[in-house]
């Protein structure tokens, strides 16, 4: 493949050396995409902000908020054929086995699962479209909010750092996770709890360690929900400031969770609370509900409850 320089037709074997090559015209690699490539915000008609060629090409919008305003208001026929494509380029580019699930669209700068089920009525039916089933396939259980919780026995795992209260829990050596079920209750679903420092860790630095973990709990047919008392908005707006004591690189630590998140598909997902009583007062209910909740894209539904009904932090309307 040859790369040849609009500027003065000269042709090289490789991009790294047509972008060496600008030099000798005065160019950065953002003022020649910009010039000889120029490319619209489909919101605003205004030229889109080049960070680097990869995203420059993808994305149509300068950030996911004016891609949701454009779906909100797009014609529905515009709609469908935009948010197919996305989904496609996805799923071709990353070689993708299965849909993405609500936090890979979310950080991958997709639409909303939302608009796939306006236009395709499901958004299973909008993978199958594309010759592919969704992470998660099934919805949530109809009586998964009102369910009263018996007073099941919560097991603790003793190297809990920071252990959270629950009615009736016992301290026991979990081999993975930091909280299961007990007796007739337990279905090998556990709950691995995370601080904002622990999951920043946990997805850069100590990736390979959580790796490792995912493959022991896939080798005991087993799963792990990996619950983090903090808002994904949050999260980002703490790792912004200049006071941040874990900062780290966010679009790195979302590749590596969406990552883990399709290579143990079946095995593990994350769900992500807004604060330490929210995952008190939930933790219970996926432990009751327990496998029933494996092929289900918890944060999609908790969002959607936090915005239903105005509880937790960092809610968001539509």
């Amino acid at each position: 493949m040859s790369f040849k320089c609009k500027v003065c037709d000269k042709e090289f074997s490789s991009e790294r050396g047509l972008h060496g090559h600008l030099k000798s015209h005065a160019l950065t690699v953002a003022d020649y995409y910009v010039t000889f490539y120029p490319r619209k915000n489909l919101l605003t008609k205004e030229q889109l902000p080049f960070r680097n060629k990869e995203e420059y090409f993808f994305r149509d919008f300068a950030n996911r908020n004016q891609l949701m305003r454009w779906c909100c208001n797009a014609p529905k026929v515009e709609l469908k054929k935009y948010i197919t494509r996305k989904l496609k380029e996805r799923i071709e580019k990353k070689e993708l086995s299965l849909g993405p699930s609500y936090l890979d669209l979310k950080y991958s700068s997709l639409p909303d699962i939302d608009h796939y089920k306006e236009c395709f009525g499901s958004y299973t039916y909008a993978c199958k479209e594309l010759g592919v089933d969704p992470i998660f396939s099934k919805p949530l259980p109809k009586n998964f909010w009102e369910e009263v919780i018996p007073d099941m026995k919560i097991f603790i795992d003793t190297r809990e750092q920071k252990p959270l209260k629950f009615k009736n829990s016992e301290g026991m050596k979990l081999d993975v996770g930091d909280y299961t079920s007990s007796g007739d209750y337990y279905d090998y679903t556990y709950i691995d709890r995370k601080s904002e420092g622990d999951f920043k860790s946990t997805l850069t630095t100590g990736y390979e360690r959580f790796r490792r973990e995912m493959t022991r709990v896939k080798e005991n047919d087993s799963y792990i929900i990996v619950v983090t008392e903090i808002s994904t908005e949050q999260l980002e707006k703490n790792n912004s400031t200049g006071y941040c004591p874990h900062k780290v690189s966010l679009s790195y630590m979302w590749h590596n969770m969406k990552k883990i998140q399709h290579e143990f598909a079946g095995t593990c997902q994350f769900v992500f609370t807004g604060g330490r009583k929210n995952s008190e007062k939930l933790i219970p209910r996926l432990l009751y509900f327990g496998r029933d909740l494996w092929d289900v894209d918890l944060q999609y539904f908790i969002e959607k409850f936090i915005q239903e009904h105005e509880l937790g932090k960092g809610k968001t309307k539509k």
